[in-house]
């Protein structure tokens, strides 16, 4: 009896059958499916149809794999799909859309949403009466508005009542204040103090009167007859400013509002603008300004820094690659700026490298060591030069003991006998390192020191978090780009950072270049990697 229970599941439990097994997954994912419909409306309702759509996309693709039998093996593997398609390929795809349109300050809307924001926008025309106001509340909530004009009439009204002069000592008003204001009146109760600043900003949402003569307030002393300062023509796609009596073109290919005198309206709208951002890039403006400076400091740094790290991690796996007491200790408090967190050692190391300025007399204890020492300071954080070599100093700190760490493991896979039969051919210990070791080494690293620059090349809390970027470059204001930004922080500048006009566009332009140079770099050092493990096996 035991055996064929056990024979039927582990431990003995009952066995579930297949089409049990199917309901159960149908009714799973049936539940994934409604949570992932609910979002997706949800999302969709707040105009973000582009994450919607992924959303549904990957649910859909998330029930293939689970219902489909011979997809059944993937099964495992959907949550990290479904998570890699939201995470990392929409993100990506939504870039490359956002590069190919005018998305910045100024054109944040579609232009449907743009009308309706600017729409909202009031202004009392001249010659108007403009009144004083004080708000009432009734026990519903409800508000009205007592007025007063230049003249001293006083009126009622509320939403939807046309105004209703009202005489002091009328009927159904309470005991009058100092302002000759009731407290009370036809079942509303003057609010005074911190309740009359509370509901401000509410009143100011609020239009009273009636739509033929309709009363809002202005600020919070003046209300009046306000009307709508700008009037969309859908018929003939203009945009008139009824204050200044200007009529605004509709031109759809920039996203713009223009006048016959060339002005724009104080608002765009976000359209689809082909490769002009693209160009822009690549123009001479940019490529023989700021950009290409960047641009090859970025490929500097991250060579750079890939290099220096890789050459310092080595020497110290070899120089500690020995037997002597207390070497396990050694090794272990090297590896101490690589457990610190990265924003602490940033911090700290600035507060080293500081040099004295108006501000501060004290210095920190490396430009003040140099000082005590040779009577001569590096300008680490206003000199260009010294500041790319603060850079990669700090990096060289943040990185050593990685590579120190994996050259040591490499190292160990390295068969003595080469070592031996080197050494009975003669060979000296630098001809060992350079002909057997570092070739040998390169072939176990290599995907590593790839991974690695592409880290470096995509450095951003380093470069912001030491200096800013600084020094700044001159006649680089918009955005404000300095001589240690890399292409990650300009970008950034342009997208999020103020001192201009933030263009996102632009800014998903540049991480579309960014990401095929990135690209391009990896695939030619993967075939370098290639080369290495060639000659590894020639070795």
């Amino acid at each position: 009896m035991s055996t064929v229970a056990e024979a039927g599941s582990r431990k003995g439990l009952p066995a579930l059958s297949s089409t049990l097994k199917y309901l159960i997954r149908v009714v799973l994912l049936g539940i994934v499916d409604v949570f992932a419909l609910l979002l997706a409306i949800a999302i969709g309702n707040d105009g973000n149809w582009f994450l919607a759509i992924a959303i549904i996309l990957t649910t859909v693709i998330v029930n293939i794999i689970n219902l489909v039998p011979n997809l059944w093996p993937m099964r495992w593997m959907s949550p990290a799909i479904a998570l890699l398609i939201l995470v990392a390929f929409y993100p990506l795809l939504y870039t490359v859309y956002v590069s190919f349109t005018n998305y910045s300050d100024g054109h944040r809307y579609t232009k449907t949403e743009a009308l309706d924001l600017i729409a909202d926008r009031k202004f009392l025309p001249e010659g108007v009466v403009n009144y004083s106001w004080v708000p009432f509340r009734n026990e519903a909530g409800d508000y009205a508005l007592w007025l007063t004009d230049q003249e001293g009439n006083t009126f009622l009204t509320a939403p939807g009542q046309d105004l209703q002069e009202v005489t002091p000592n009328e009927s159904g008003s309470g005991p009058y204040d100092d302002n000759g204001v009731p407290t009370t009146i036809d079942g509303y109760t003057l609010l005074t103090g911190g309740d009359r600043f509370k509901a401000l900003a509410e009143l100011q949402e609020m239009e009273f009167g009636t739509s033929e003569n309709p009363i809002g307030i202005l600020n919070r002393s003046e209300a009046g007859n306000f009307q709508q300062r700008w009037v969309f023509d859908e018929e003939r796609n203009v945009l008139t400013d009824k204050q200044a009596g200007i009529e605004y073109k509709a031109n759809d290919d920039t996203g713009e509002f223009v006048a016959a005198d060339g002005s724009r309206a104080p608002i765009g709208y976000w359209v689809v603008i082909g490769f002009d951002n693209f160009e822009e890039i690549f123009s001479s403006s940019l490529t023989e300004g700021p950009l290409l400076r960047v641009f090859l400091w970025t490929i500097g740094y991250a060579f750079g820094g890939v290099l220096t790290s890789f050459a310092m991690g080595l020497f110290m796996a070899i120089m500690l690659d020995v037997k002597w007491r207390g070497i396990r200790v050694v090794r272990s408090l090297l590896l101490i700026p690589w457990a610190i967190p990265g924003m602490i050692s940033i911090l700290i190391w600035r507060g080293m490298l500081q040099g004295a300025s108006q501000i501060t007399e004290v210095s920190g204890i490396i430009p003040k060591t140099l000082d005590d020492l040779f009577g001569w300071t590096p300008a680490f954080f206003t000199d260009p030069t010294w500041a790319k070599v603060a850079i990669l100093l700090v990096n060289l700190w943040f990185a050593y003991p990685y590579f120190m760490l994996i050259s040591s493991g490499a190292m160990q896979s390295i068969p003595s006998s080469i070592y031996e039969a080197a050494r009975v051919d003669g060979a000296s210990s630098w001809r060992q390192f350079r002909d057997l070791t570092l070739p040998l080494i390169l072939v176990s690293l290599g995907p590593l020191l790839i991974a690695s620059f592409i880290f470096n090349f995509n450095n951003y809390l380093l470069l912001e978090a030491l200096n800013g970027g600084g020094p700044p470059m001159k006649g680089a204001n918009v955005p404000p780009v300095g001589h240690t930004d890399n292409l990650i922080t300009y970008t950034y500048r342009y997208a999020f950072a103020s001192g201009g006009t933030r263009d996102f566009g632009l800014a998903s332009a540049i991480a579309v270049v960014i990401f095929f140079i990135v690209a391009l770099l990896t695939l030619a050092q993967f075939r370098l990697t290639r080369r290495w493990e060639e000659i590894g096996e020639n070795v």
